[in-house]
Order: structure tokens, then sequence, then C-alpha cells
């Protein structure tokens, strides 16, 4: 979580000293160093720190991650687009852009079987500091570029009840594998249903993403 917050790698010495773990630098050095070992945490070459990787971000979601409830202005904001009931593009339109909004995210949202897509959030992507890297910018544009075109590929092998998280090489898609992307579903009042992914780096708030897109999935008011 300090990775998360910080974007920085994170030293035994740093972790000993801030936090309440009744153990000290040297003890917590050889725990993260197992760690490294097991394959959960890597260290960057300009670094003494370490940082998760894909097999600790996973572990992460898997065994750690507890949903959180979200603020009132948030559950009111979704609230708000869901009050649409007669136009759907301008549903979509409107759902990934207040999506995107809340979560920092890239969002594309789209209707099973309709030929209804579309994404926000470039700019607010755009702002998290993985994107200084010149590499990262690239594929990450190439991503959006075939975001919708994977996407429908993608859900037309899955169940229309679905929530998936992909952590980086996880990625179906070969220029999501240095991010993280969260594809659900969900259902409108009038009887519709569609999806919703969010992308974004690996180093995410994944406790608030999973708390926006489960209450977006079992929203039926």
């Amino acid at each position: 979580m300090e990775h998360i917050k910080t974007t920085k790698p994170v030293a035994s010495q740093e972790l000993a000293q801030n936090f309440r773990l009744g153990a000290g630098p040297a003890t917590v050095r050889n725990e993260m160093l197992r760690l490294d070992q097991l394959g959960y945490l890597e260290q960057p070459h300009t670094s003494a720190g370490r940082v998760p990787t894909d097999k600790g971000y996973r572990f992460f979601v898997d065994n750690l991650l507890a949903e959180i409830n979200l603020k009132d202005t948030e559950k009111r904001a979704i609230k708000k687009i869901f009050a649409n009931l007669d136009d759907e593009e301008k549903f979509i339109r409107e759902l990934s852009k207040i999506i995107s909004h809340l979560t920092g995210s890239l969002a594309g949202a789209g209707i099973f079987d309709k030929n209804i897509f579309y994404e926000s959030g470039l700019a607010e992507v755009l702002k998290e500091p993985e994107f200084q890297e010149t590499e990262y910018m690239q594929q990450f544009g190439q991503l959006v570029d075939n975001l919708e075109e994977n996407l429908q590929e993608f859900l037309d092998d899955q169940s229309p009840d679905l929530e998936q998280i992909f952590i980086g090489e996880e990625n179906p898609f070969i220029e999501a594998q240095n991010c993280t992307m969260i594809i659900s579903s969900w259902e409108h009042p009038r009887g519709f249903k569609g999806f919703i992914s969010l992308v974004g780096p690996r180093r995410t708030d994944y406790c608030k993403k999973v708390s926006l897109t489960r209450y977006l999935k079992n929203y039926d008011h």
C-alpha cells in the first residue's frame, strides 16, 4: 500500500521506522529479501527499495483486498447517471466520464450486443508518473487505439455476468501487459446490460476501483 500511495520503491528501514511492525530494519530487510526470492517483490536497479511484482499485486488482490464503501457523493453521482432511462448512448457516455473521473483511470463502457461504446479519462490517467517513460506512453497509446476492438473480441467468449482483474502480464491484450485492467458487467434498471473497463498502471488503488465496479455490478435502484 505504501508504494501505491507514494509511487516510490519502499526500503526496509523506511517500513521499520514508519510502521509499528514489531521488528527492526534487519528483520524487515530479511523478510523483504525472502519475498523477493519468492517473486512477490523486485528491486529496481536505481533504488535500494523494492516494489511489488505482478505476483505481489495478485496476492494483495486475492487475499488482502477488502471492499470499501463509496462516499455518499460518489454514490449520488452514479445514481444520477443511472436515472437516465431514455438515451442509451448518452448513458454510456456519461457513465464512462464519471467512472474515469472517480478512479483516475481510462474508462471504457459499452452495451452488450450493441454497437455502443465510449471511452474517457485519457487525460486523467496520463497524470500518473509511469507515463513519464516514453516506452510506457507509446504502449499505452496503442492500447487506447485498440481498446474497443479488443474488448469486443474478448467479451464474445465471456459470460454477461463477469468481474475480472488482470494484472500486468495476466492481461489478454499485449498492449496492456504493463497495466492493470478491471472488466465488470452492470445492468441498467431499464433492463439493458453492459460492461465497464478500467485501465491504468499496475500501481493503482485496487480497493477503490473494485469497490466502485462492484457497486455498479450490484446496482438495482
